[in-house]
């Protein structure tokens, strides 16, 4: 099929990489998983309180998961808000590509704060 991506059910952490943790805690400032250098990123840590960097070049995609209280998602670059991005339900697990949680933009919905957890895998 040329449009599927098949995983080992036992996939492999990328070596050497940390957990990270975001805590996206506004409705109008949009964070990031990666740290891009500007303020949208500085909620984005690593364990042991380093910020986070970009993702590993052997990483192929990340999985997240979302805690606490929903939040909002796009892959556009622009900020996302009710009406123009993906709700990521609080409690869910999801599984990105590299590429797609590189471009990612969080908002909260509402004034509860949400806590993204994002783990890097090879396959």
């Amino acid at each position: 099929m040329a449009n599927s991506f098949v995983t080992n059910l036992y996939p492999k952490p990328t070596g050497g990489v940390l957990l990270r943790t975001m805590t996206v805690n506004s409705t109008s400032d949009s964070h990031s998983l990666i740290n891009s250098g500007s303020d949208d990123t500085s909620g984005t840590i690593l364990q042991g309180g380093a910020t986070a960097a970009g993702f590993n070049s052997l990483t192929k995609y990340i999985v997240i998961d979302v805690q606490d209280a929903d939040c909002f998602v796009s892959y556009s670059g622009t900020e996302p808000d009710a009406t123009s991005g993906h709700r990521l339900y609080a409690g869910r697990s999801y599984t990105w590509s590299k590429d797609a949680a590189q471009k990612a933009l969080f908002v909260a919905t509402g004034s509860t704060a949400s806590v993204v957890q994002a783990s890097e895998f090879t396959d």
